[in-house]
């Protein structure tokens, strides 16, 4: 009698299938992750728009954003929106060069003031990073502290903004130092724009300067108008870098406030 064996797998085709679905669970896992959060961020993107919404309805009545929404405001599963600032800021107008240059230095000693060059170490101690702003000459500006930086005329946004990404310091101690040269930069940056300023900056003037040596001299910048701004930020619970916001003009972005 003569036997007959049926065929069969090879161990390599056995592994190669097994592989195969492998690699087709993996790509379904990731896919299914992929469209789980752009669920998530679809759905914190309509929550901020909802959020807008309820800060321009408190506007139109009070000609003020509030500081928080209401205690009824309701957001989609694991979504928390919160307004991280309201509040009214000057807006200058038709502003020439050198007051243009003027308010830049403003906004710049504002920072100051407020403690936005301010960080902690790694040993918990307050340190100022950023410590002061001014300018001699009509044709530069300078920012001051552990890391003080000229900018010479025409100074550029894209510039400010490069600095502020790149900036690396090699001391591990005052890590910190990168995170609040990013803001302190951002915000200027920001702010000019917000007051009415804008780039380049194309001249400051001469601190020497007077009615009869010819210099370029400082230009009060007069009274300016009001304008009401707020920032409310969206996260979702357990996923750290999913951030969005929103601000007065009901742009939703991605990022912090």
């Amino acid at each position: 009698m003569t036997h007959r064996w049926a065929p069969a797998f090879t161990i390599v085709e056995i592994i190669v299938v097994v592989t195969a679905i492998g690699i087709l669970a993996a790509i379904s896992v990731i896919g299914y992750s992929n469209i789980q959060r752009g669920a998530m961020t679809a759905s914190l993107k309509s929550d901020l728009d909802h959020a807008a919404s309820e800060m321009q309805h408190e506007f139109q009545h009070s000609g003020l954003y509030p500081t928080s929404l209401p205690s009824d405001f309701e957001t989609s599963r694991n979504s928390t929106i919160a307004v991280k600032s309201a509040g009214t800021s000057n807006y200058y107008t038709n502003l020439t060069p050198v007051q243009n240059g003027v308010l830049f230095a403003q906004i710049c000693q504002d920072l100051i003031n407020e403690g936005v060059g301010k960080g902690v170490d790694k040993g918990g101690t307050t340190q100022s990073y950023i410590t002061g702003c001014g300018n001699w000459n009509y044709n530069s500006t300078q920012i001051t502290g552990w890391n003080t930086k000229q900018w010479s005329t025409p100074v550029q946004k894209d510039q400010l903004l490069n600095y502020a990404t790149s900036f690396t310091t090699s001391d591990s101690w005052n890590k910190a130092q990168e995170g609040v040269v990013k803001n302190f930069y951002t915000q200027l940056v920001e702010r000019q724009e917000k007051q009415g300023g804008s780039f380049p900056i194309t001249t400051f003037w001469d601190y020497w300067a007077n009615d009869s040596n010819g210099g370029v001299k400082q230009e009060p910048l007069g009274t300016p108008q009001t304008t009401a701004y707020y920032c409310a930020e969206g996260t979702i619970s357990g996923i750290s870098d999913i951030i969005w916001h929103v601000d007065e003009t009901h742009r939703i972005t991605s990022g912090p406030c």
